[in-house]
Formats: structure tokens, sequence, C-alpha cells
């Protein structure tokens, strides 16, 4: 290998399994060097998406002793796919929170257990503890926050916050300083939806009705994730009428997610129908259209991913089922189940070898 290039020699092993790259680590000092350096893990992820069709689907189950399932999609293949048995990563399993998925991005899956936080990378099963968080002291606080990349400073970062009576307290994470440190306060009146924001652009984004002069708005609040600052986008009340004015505690329920690189809002309108919005163009009001709606007897209608021919989207349903809907008919495709009685999240999780080295 010494006669190689080393663009040579990179290519070559960003077209291996992850798998594959961890044994190859074995082989001599200069081979470990290069398959832990950062370039190879980001040419890798690269490599990976753009050779599949669909991005990878991890789903883990609620019990963390069950094993996790992750299912790549093809185009001739949409009701079962390719799937690989992936074991959580607790040796002792934790008092873990109702959400312990507090976030994910190229590959990296960060959860929350008690009052801590991990990281975790399924494709090679490599687990890294966070140190004790600020949050520790709030061991019965609701903690929101979200997990994703800087990439103006190359550093993955974790973001959290707590509500203290009329603001919130923040802190953040640096995977590349491995320290949390203190950011602005945020004055925060009003309700978060969900505990973890959605990473797309830099940011991460929360669902968010606040109460102002008597009236109450629906917003996305954003973080950047490099200046670490704060934003909202508004959201139009013409196309959003029912989210603002019905009951937060009765019908609509409705949750922010990324699908196909976009930012989606989904909500279950009531008892029986289902809808999802999604903004075309990032930050522009005027963008939001309908991706769906229909009638179906389910509790959670979660949208995760666009088919590649972007006629199809793939659902979540009740946390126990994944069914592919037809956009342009409306017919209905069920995946064969991943695992038999149990619950489960469904995130999307790319083969990739970040964490290797840490």
């Amino acid at each position: 290998m010494r006669d190689l290039a080393a663009e040579v020699f990179m290519d070559i092993l960003a077209r291996l399994s992850s798998k594959d790259l961890v044994r190859s680590t074995c082989v001599s000092k200069e081979w470990k060097a290069t398959i832990e350096d950062p370039q190879l893990a980001k040419t890798h992820l690269q490599r990976s998406i753009k050779t599949k069709s669909h991005p990878t689907i991890l789903i883990i189950p609620s019990n963390p002793i069950v094993n996790c399932v992750s299912i790549n999609f093809s185009d001739t293949d949409m009701t079962y796919g390719k799937r690989l048995i992936i074991e959580q990563p607790w040796q002792h399993p934790p008092r873990l929170t109702s959400d312990k998925i507090f976030g994910y991005f190229n590959g990296l899956v960060c959860m929350h257990y008690g009052a801590g936080f991990g990281l975790w990378n399924p494709s090679i099963q490599k687990f890294k503890r966070i140190p004790s968080s600020p949050f520790s002291m709030f061991r019965f606080a609701k903690i929101h926050g979200g997990f994703g990349y800087d990439s103006v400073n190359v550093d993955y970062k974790l973001v959290g916050f707590v509500h203290l009576n009329t603001f919130c307290a923040v802190h953040s994470y640096s995977l590349k300083s491995g320290a949390w440190k203190s950011i602005q306060d945020l004055p925060l009146k009003g309700l978060v939806f969900d505990s973890h924001g959605v990473f797309l652009k830099r940011s991460l984004h929360w669902l968010t009705l606040q109460e102002i002069d008597g009236e109450r708005m629906l917003n996305i609040l954003t973080f950047d994730l490099a200046s670490e600052e704060f934003c909202k986008i508004p959201l139009p009340v013409h196309i959003f009428p029912a989210l603002i004015s019905d009951p937060v505690c009765g019908w609509p329920s409705y949750s922010l997610v990324v699908v196909g690189g976009y930012l989606c809002i989904y909500l279950r309108e009531t008892e029986s129908r289902v809808k999802a919005w999604i903004m075309r163009e990032y930050g522009v009001a005027e963008s939001w259209s309908m991706l769906y709606s229909f009638d179906v007897q389910v509790h959670n209608s979660k949208p995760l991913l666009l088919s590649s021919c972007g006629k199809m989207v793939l659902l979540e349903e009740n946390y126990s089922r994944l069914v592919w809907y037809d956009l342009q008919n409306g017919t209905r495709k069920m995946v064969q189940s991943p695992m038999a009685q149990s619950f489960y999240t469904t995130i999307i999780c790319e083969e990739s070898i970040h964490l290797l080295g840490s």
C-alpha cells in the first residue's frame, strides 16, 4: 500500500463497509491512523449516502434489552429491504427517559438516559458517554434540546435547555472540546412541543406555541450551532389556523420533523384525520405546501422519508408499524414487521465511522 498515492488509498478505504474498516485498524499503526482520520469518516459517509437509493432507517425499541433493526430499502424492494440486527449499547440497561433519542445526524445518535447523555454510532457499535451535564441538578425537570453538526467549526454539538420560571437556562456540549458551557438564557414563555429539536442547515429547530399580548402564536424556534444564536421562523396563520385557535391539550397534536431535506409539520387534526405540511424553501413562509391529508384510525403517524422518486412517503404509525403511503393515489403498502410485539422509535441513521477514533 505504500506505493499507492494517499488519495488513492483513501478512496479504496472509503469503499469498504464500516465493519471492514474497524477490522482494518488492526493491520498496522499507519492504517489505524489513516482510518481514524476525520476526513475518511466524512468521505465514507458521503459515499454511503450517494450509493444508496434510500436513506437507511434505524428502528430502536423502547425496551433497552431488545435489539435494534436497520433497514435499507431499494426501488425494487420497498416492503422488506436489506436488514441488519444491531445490539443496543447498554451493558447494564439504564433507566431511560420517555424520550431517549435526543437527536441524530451523520450516523450518530444522541441518547438521553436519566440525567445523562451519550453518543452512539450503531454502525461500529461505539458508545461515548458525555460528561455529567449541568442538567443533573434538574433531575425532574423537562429537558429540551437537540444534537447536530457545526460545519463552520467542524464540531458535533449537543444543546439542552430547561424552563426556569420566565426564562430557559441553556447549555451546550462540544464533542471537539469535550466540555459543557453556558449559553445566553432564552426568554421563552410558552410551550415547546417536542423534547428534541430537528437538525437542518446548521441549526436546531423546535415547534413552539407562545402567547404574546393575549394572542397565541405558533413559531419555529431555531438555534444556529455556529453563531449560537436563537431566532424564530413564524408560521403563516392562513395555513395553520386550527393550530393557533384550538386548545393545546385537545386536537390537534402536531410535531416537527425533517423529511427529504425539508422541514415538515405533521399533525393529527381530528381523531381520524392526519395531515403533513412541508416547507419547500427554507425560511420562506409562502413555500409551505401540503404533503398529504387522509383519514386513518391511528394514534400517531410520523413521516420519515420520501421514496427516491418522491411519489411515496414512509410513515411510522402507532410506534409499531411502517407503511408506505402513495402521495398520488392514496394507496398504502405495509412494510413487513421488523420486530414482534414491541413499540419503537424510527430514525434516519446512515452507515458511518464517526467516533471510531474517540
